[in-house]
C-alpha cells in the first residue's frame, strides 16, 4: 500500500495516524474517566491516582505530537474522494473535520496548561519531563481544568458523531467512507 493518499484512496500513513490517534484519544479519555469515577477508592494523592494521571498526560502529549504530524501530512496529501457528497454534505463534512482538528490540538494543550498552572510536572513515560507551558498559578487551575474537561467532552461528542457518520455511510449509503479508512486485506 502506498504511503501517500491517491485521488480515491487513503494512504498507509493517513490510516495509521487516524487509528493510532483514535486509540490515544479514546484510551486517554477512558483512563481518566476511570480515575475520576474511582476517586472513592483512593485519594487524589494516592500513588495509583498519580500514576494514572501521568499516563493520561503522557498519552495526551503523544496524541498532540501525532496530531501535528497528521496536520502536516494532510496539507501535503489531500484527502481522497471516497464518496459522492451533496454540496451541503461536503460543507458539513469540512466543518466537522475542521472542528475535529481544532479540538484535537486544543484539548491536549488545555490539559498541558491546566497541569502547568497546577505546578505538576508532565513525565513522559518516565523518559523525560516536559516543562510547563505557563507559569504555576493555582488560582487558574479550576478554570483551566474545566476548560480542558469541557473541550474533551466536545471532542468525545464529535468522536461519537464521527463513528455514527461512518456507520451511516457504510450501512445506509453503502459507500466507501468507512472501508476506505480500514486496513487493506491481502
Amino acid at each position: 500500500m502506498p504511503l501517500g493518499n491517491s485521488a480515491d484512496k487513503w494512504g498507509a500513513l493517513s490510516k495509521w495516524l487516524h487509528w493510532l490517534i483514535a486509540l490515544l484519544i479514546i484510551g486517554t479519555s477512558v483512563l481518566i474517566w476511570h480515575v475520576n469515577d474511582s476517586t472513592y477508592w483512593f485519594k487524589s494523592t494516592a500513588p495509583i491516582f498519580l500514576e494514572y494521571v501521568h499516563w493520561h498526560k503522557a498519552f495526551g502529549l503523544l496524541a498532540l505530537v501525532l496530531i501535528l504530524v497528521r496536520l502536516w501530512w494532510r496539507r501535503r496529501n489531500p484527502p481522497p474522494q471516497v464518496a459522492e457528497l451533496t454540496p451541503f454534505e461536503e460543507r458539513w463534512s469540512k466543518r466537522v473535520h475542521a472542528a475535529f482538528y481544532i479540538l484535537m490540538v486544543i484539548v491536549p494543550i488545555s490539559g498541558w496548561v491546566s497541569s502547568s498552572f497546577f505546578g505538576s510536572p508532565t513525565k513522559v513515560f518516565g523518559w523525560f519531563v516536559v516543562p510547563g507551558i505557563v507559569p504555576e498559578n493555582k488560582d487558574m487551575v479550576p478554570f483551566a481544568y474545566w476548560a480542558h474537561f469541557g473541550l474533551a467532552w466536545a471532542l468525545m461528542l464529535l468522536v461519537v458523531g464521527h463513528i455514527g457518520g461512518a456507520l451511516y455511510h457504510h450501512f445506509v449509503r453503502k459507500d466507501r467512507v468507512l472501508t476506505a479508512m480500514l486496513p487493506e486485506r491481502g
